[in-house]
């Protein structure tokens, strides 16, 4: 499939910051590994028992009874891991482990509430990295670009839009994986985002993925019926799955 998504509606704080959301048609940056290495390990330690764990939007265990859990086989490169305990506030972990390392994952101590100067002063400073980040992807900047998101995610973790823009650079980038990744980071802090499912579903079908593929671009227009992009990438996608599953049968 070559067709491009739409990065049309970049909604709430990103759009709110840059009047216009436009795009580079190039980058420079990292192109995505197309061969993983030898796998990486994450390792939760020191948690309560019980809490629920979930790497890149997927539920994958449960912390023993002394607060352990170990993660093998995974892929290198970047994750998101959430830790659910009762009775405590999410935990979230953005990592990016190489070939053959071990990742480990303490608690995390909550800091003391910020004051109200801390709080302007942090969101000025998240102002300003979405604006230069927009900046450097336009004017081709892959790295500084994707160097200034990850800044304001660590202000505000639970911003899609900000998650969405990486998933944007990423896309841009042509690196598959690390912008499912994001795309799926921002759905998991907001479902309800068309352009999000559709940039997901563009990455897996890059991937080979098209079956995935098909259903995040069904969500894509189920959310937005009344955009046409949503609605082509869906059939276009649905017949190229199609084709695939008659090939497969021919062969048997």
């Amino acid at each position: 499939m070559e067709r491009f998504p739409a990065f049309a509606r970049t909604a709430g704080l990103v759009c709110a910051v840059v009047a216009s959301c436009s795009r580079a048609s190039s980058l420079k940056g990292p192109i995505a590994r197309e061969k993983a290495g030898e796998a990486a390990q994450i390792v939760l330690t020191s948690f309560p028992p019980s809490c629920t764990v979930e790497l890149d939007a997927r539920p994958v265990g449960k912390t023993g009874v002394e607060g352990a859990l170990e993660l093998d086989d995974v892929e290198p490169g970047d994750h998101y891991v959430h830790v659910a305990c009762a009775g405590q506030a999410e935990q979230v972990f953005f990592i990016s482990p190489k070939d053959g390392e071990s990742a480990k994952l303490l608690p995390q101590r909550p800091g003391p509430a910020p004051s109200g100067f801390e709080a302007t002063e942090s969101r000025r400073e998240l102002r300003r990295l979405v604006q230069t980040s927009v900046e450097a992807r336009n004017a081709g900047n892959a790295d500084e670009a994707i160097a200034d998101l990850r800044r304001a995610t660590q202000l505000d973790p639970e911003n899609a839009d900000l998650h969405r823009e990486l998933g944007i650079t990423f896309l841009l980038l042509r690196d598959w994986k690390r912008a499912r990744v994001e795309y799926l980071e921002a759905i998991k802090h907001d479902p309800a985002e068309a352009e999000s499912h559709n940039g997901l579903g563009y990455a897996l079908d890059k991937l080979g993925d098209a079956q995935s593929a098909v259903k995040e671009f069904r969500k894509a227009m189920q959310l937005d019926p009344d955009d046409s992009t949503y609605r082509e990438h869906y059939l276009v996608a649905l017949a190229e799955l199609e084709a695939q599953q008659e090939r497969a049968k021919k062969k048997r």
